[in-house]
């Protein structure tokens, strides 16, 4: 699943300039925004069905395909107050507890950039890029097998059979 956490240029008419003053919305409009949600059954021709919170779109579907639980979000249409001076939307993601993705953080490094730079690199410069995500602690070694998880992962990531939680911070 790929979850893009800024909006693509030119989707809509905007400035291209967010307030300075920026904020997410306070208590009062998040209760306001959670309890205006709306259920679309079927938003569009393949009939995938969405909920949509403060102009965010989430469709969820049994894709046969693949044959997997397919979780999209669409922000295009997010409210502009949701929108950060960066012209990210806040995003974080849980499975079952596990915070997959957390772009909570004005300017949060996007997981993909960390893939294309690993990627790019020859094994020297695969190297140092992981080190250098290690000591800045965008990944976190697996105590137990050696493998480099991103940050948000509670638990390895290497696949069966290890899921050794995530070690303590000790900084």
């Amino acid at each position: 699943m790929t979850v893009h956490a800024k909006r693509p240029a030119g989707d809509r008419d905007t400035t291209g300039i967010a307030p300075p003053d920026y904020t997410f919305p306070d208590e009062k409009e998040c209760e306001q925004a959670n309890r205006s949600a709306v259920f679309h059954p079927m938003v569009e021709a393949e009939g995938v069905p969405c909920t949509e919170v403060g102009g965010v779109l989430v469709f969820t579907c049994l894709d046969p395909l693949t044959g997997t639980l397919l979780v999209h979000i669409d922000l295009d249409t997010a409210d502009d107050r949701l929108i950060r001076r960066d012209g990210t939307v806040p995003l974080r993601i849980e499975v079952q507890g596990d915070t997959v993705l957390d772009g909570s953080a004005e300017g949060t490094l996007r997981r993909g950039v960390l893939r294309e730079l690993l990627d790019a690199a020859d094994d020297h410069q695969q190297q140092a890029i992981r080190d250098a995500a290690l000591a800045a602690g965008v990944l976190w070694r697996c105590p137990s097998c050696q493998w480099d998880n991103p940050r948000e992962a509670a638990h390895c990531q290497a696949g069966d059979p290890c899921r050794a939680p995530k070690p303590a911070q000790t900084r």
